[in-house]
């Protein structure tokens, strides 16, 4: 795992949940439940973690594969062609604390709620 993913995700889309629950892409309001349902990402490990306005009328959708363990960005336009995909292992916010998850690694509402907090206490990298 790199780092470097990470540190994309962050810099070209600002922190997770710095984002907000809709964007406006090609002159139209989206909603996190309207990408999920266009991307076909409805599957209960799949977890919305916000929306990010792009340069050149595109927007940016985040959210966490549980299955894949990743934090996950598609950068997509206002035809919903994903025009980047960026890719980083949770491991890599929550460092040792991963490891200590136990089976809590395959429950992606736990994983993500256990992200949030380390966040929130200013405990990331």
């Amino acid at each position: 795992m790199s780092a470097l993913d990470k540190e994309t995700i962050e810099k070209r889309f600002g922190p997770l949940w710095s984002g907000k629950p809709e964007v406006t892409c090609g002159g139209r309001t989206r909603t996190i439940s309207e990408v999920k349902r266009a991307f076909d990402l409805m599957a209960e490990d799949v977890v919305a973690i916000d929306l990010v306005e792009v340069s050149g009328g595109r927007a940016a959708f985040r959210f966490y594969d549980g299955e894949d363990r990743r934090v996950v960005v598609f950068v997509f336009d206002e035809d919903w062609e994903i025009l980047e995909e960026h890719r980083a292992h949770i491991a890599e916010w929550l460092g040792d604390i991963y490891h200590e998850t136990g089976a809590l690694a395959f429950d992606a509402e736990a994983m993500l709620h256990i992200l949030q907090k380390k966040l929130a206490e200013g405990t990331s990298g």
